[in-house]
Parts: structure tokens; C-alpha cells; sequence
């Protein structure tokens, strides 16, 4: 398998921070930014407020994935080596229970990762660098 992994997380967390911060009504979130102002911004992410909350959540989620992916990709790109399997197995672990509480998700375009990221490391494991 390529060591598409980290490009892919980046790709699939741009993808996601954009909709989140352009077209937040795609995902439900339509006119979110006027009840944060409407709020007072500061400390406004509170489980009380849930719209703020889960928008906050939804985007804070697509930043760290955006992390994820940069560090995925320098590991496979810098160090020249896959990423170990407890990486697959995490984001297939998340990709199956974002899937089975919605079926209607972006999860599903994690899955692919997870099962290169799966593969790379089981060949890695029968061919050591």
C-alpha cells in the first residue's frame, strides 16, 4: 500500500472544517454563528446551549483530525515509515461507531484510511525495513 494515509486524514479534515465554517446549514447548523453572537462568543459551548455545543464539538473534532492527519503524514513521509497498526485500528474503531449512530455520516470515508493504514502495517511487519 502507498503511504496515503496522512494525505487522506488532511484531505477528509479540510473537507470537513470547510463545510463546518462555510455552510454550517449542510449539516444542521444553519445560522449557528447568530446564536453564538446572540450568546455573547465567550463561554457559549456549554452543554446547556446544544446547537453551540455540537458545533463546537463538530469543528474542534475536524481540527484535531487535521492534526491527526499532518502528524500521519510526516510519519510516513519524513521518517519514510507506515504508520503502526494501533493507528488503523483506532480510526476503524471510530469510523464504525460514528457509522453505526449515524449511517448518514462522513465516517464512512475514514473506513478506507483505517483499512490502508491496517494493510501497510501488516505488510510493513512481513517486510521490515
Amino acid at each position: 500500500m502507498q503511504k496515503i494515509s496522512g494525505l487522506a486524514l488532511i484531505a477528509i479534515a479540510l473537507l470537513h472544517s470547510l463545510i463546518g465554517l462555510i455552510w454550517p446549514e449542510l449539516i444542521g447548523f444553519g445560522d449557528v454563528w447568530q446564536d453564538i453572537a446572540d450568546a455573547g462568543v465567550v463561554d457559549t459551548a456549554r452543554p446547556e446551549a446544544l446547537r453551540i455545543w455540537g458545533y463546537y464539538w463538530f469543528l474542534l473534532s475536524g481540527f484535531f483530525l487535521l492534526l491527526f492527519g499532518g502528524l500521519c503524514h510526516w510519519t510516513e513521509h519524513h521518517l519514510s515509515r507506515s504508520l503502526p497498526a494501533f493507528a488503523g485500528w483506532g480510526l476503524l474503531a471510530i469510523a464504525l461507531f460514528g457509522i453505526g449512530l449515524d449511517l448518514d455520516t462522513g465516517f464512512w470515508l475514514v473506513l478506507p484510511v483505517a483499512i490502508n493504514v491496517l494493510i501497510a502495517a501488516r505488510a510493513r511487519i512481513a517486510s521490515p525495513d
